[in-house]
């Protein structure tokens, strides 16, 4: 009797190869896992105001230009448009590429780009609705050209084609799906990656798209997971739960490096950190002196020197210097003077007995260190004769908030998703803040007309100015971003603070 049976062993060998080969297909599939402190708001790129969900939907949905910053200032580079031409920055002529496909397999064509520029501009409802709204006409004479004429010259044309609102829809799928409700349940991109999932509250899915333009993706898989609590996002990174997480704390960072297998990173990002204050007359900050005594009673550099641990810089701004427009004058000369923010809350009628009241509105793990930013500031002002109550909100209650405009005296905002300092002529201020000025609308309307890129900048450091002068936003500091990341990836983080998962590496 033989000792085995052929046929058995050659069934076993093949058995155990399949194993094998099955193990070794596990291991070769790579899932690359993101912690974001906060969940997405929409998978609508139109309908969001918010850089953690613009990180997660650029995954999906793809831009005609790209933003690059990695020289020290802003650069567009081609994406789905190949390249772009003007004469005279009202008539602008777009070439895109003709190697695209939708995520469901249909071509990619210059009426997706009409389509998607149209919606937004005939769906007041949504976030990004003013987005293109200096466009007058968009064509598509054929599938790969694109002709977009502005109401007047626009310097800024390419700058709309980025950021919030910019991801290009398909035209077809979108009609198709009946609308946007349903669309929206299952939506469709050009990107590297296809949607998969949206768990609220908890986590997105996204896979490998097969059929990107540029080639196979790095990624089997990504997973953006919603963390708010920060020492669990910490956590999470340690025990190999995630391999990015953002926003981590200054005092994190040693730790951090000094676990095996993690590193903390820190860079330079395309945000401020800034009070946003209710002027009208109803209000205690309608009076420009109790606004300037809030300006004059902050110890800023001890906020970023104490809460930061150094991470960023003080300032009285609203930009960062590589963004074009950018304020220097802001950044100098900060005043730390409680005295005289005393004197002017005796000039404004309050006598210490009697205090002025103001709620002071923050998220709790957005941005680095938000919460302890604006307690920190609580005690500043209740020192110089404020009576201070800090409102702590969910993020996603928070956003409510500011669309229902809900808050109080004061909030916190890190204003971010910016290329140009112009996009202080687009904020909301009057809404959100009570506040116009003669002086400011004037500046709008001769940049809104600006023929050079040196007229426009000039412009809006002078509108700035006015907005700090008159504390409608009093600027706080511009942070640094801390991330953590695991050693199994390699990243060194974006000025733009999106985590494309194709600028995510292997070892």
């Amino acid at each position: 009797m033989p000792l085995f049976r052929p046929t058995y062993w050659s069934g076993f060998i093949l058995s155990a190869g399949l194993a094998l080969a099955s193990m070794a297909g596990a291991a070769a599939a790579q899932t690359l896992t993101i912690a974001q402190g906060n969940d997405i708001l929409s998978l609508d790129p139109a309908n969001h105001g918010n850089n953690s969900t613009e990180s997660a939907l650029i995954n999906i949905y793809e831009y005609l230009v790209d933003k690059d910053f990695s020289q020290g200032q802003l650069r567009f580079t081609p994406r789905l448009a190949r390249s772009w031409s003007t004469e005279d920055n009202i008539r602008w002529t777009f070439k895109l590429r003709d190697d695209v496909l939708w995520h469901n397999g249909d071509r990619f064509t210059a009426s997706d780009v009409k389509f998607t520029i149209e919606r937004a501009q005939q769906d007041k409802k949504l976030i990004n609705a003013s987005k293109f709204r200096r466009i007058k006409s968009v064509e598509a004479p054929d599938d790969t050209t694109v002709v977009i004429e502005t109401d007047r010259p626009d310097t800024l044309l390419l700058h709309y084609f980025v950021g919030n609102g910019a991801g290009i829809l398909p035209k077809a799928a979108f009609e198709k799906a009946g609308g946007k409700e349903e669309f929206f349940k299952k939506p469709v991109g050009t990107g590297p990656y296809v949607f998969e999932q949206w768990i609220k509250s908890d986590q997105v899915i996204l896979s490998r798209n097969p059929r990107w333009w540029g080639g196979t993706p790095k990624w089997d898989k990504v997973v953006i997971r919603s963390i708010p609590e920060t020492t669990t996002r910490v956590a999470e990174l340690l025990t190999g739960g995630v391999d990015i997480a953002v926003n981590i704390p200054p005092e994190d960072i040693a730790r951090l490096n000094d676990n095996k297998g993690t590193r903390a990173i820190t860079f330079d990002i395309a945000r401020n950190i800034a009070l946003h204050v209710r002027t009208g007359k109803d209000r205690v900050t309608g009076d420009p002196k109790l606004r300037e005594a809030i300006d004059l009673a902050i110890d800023r550099d001890a906020i970023v020197k104490q809460v930061l641990e150094g991470h960023g810089k003080p300032t009285r701004g609203f930009f960062p210097p590589a963004i074009p427009g950018f304020a220097p004058d802001l950044n100098t000369n900060i005043r730390f003077d409680p005295e005289r923010a005393r004197a002017l809350l005796k000039e404004a009628g309050f006598d210490g007995r009697k205090r002025p009241a103001i709620k002071i509105s923050t998220p709790s793990g957005r941005y680095v260190k938000d919460r302890e930013i604006v307690e920190a500031v609580g005690g500043y002002l209740e020192d110089v004769g404020f009576r201070v109550q800090v409102e702590v909100l969910d993020w996603t209650v928070y956003n409510s908030r500011l669309a229902g405009d809900g808050f109080g005296e004061l909030y916190l905002w890190g204003m971010g998703s910016y290329t140009d300092a112009s996009s202080i002529f687009v904020q909301d201020f009057k809404r959100h803040y009570d506040w116009s000025d003669p002086a400011f609308e004037d500046l709008a309307k001769k940049a809104g007309n600006a023929k050079t890129e040196a007229e426009r900048i000039a412009l809006s450091q002078q509108a700035q100015k006015i907005v700090a002068e008159q504390r409608v936003r009093i600027g706080l500091l511009l942070p640094q971003s801390i991330y953590g990341v695991s050693d199994r990836v390699v990243y060194d983080g974006r000025f733009d603070e999106m985590i494309a998962a194709e600028d995510v590496g292997r070892p």
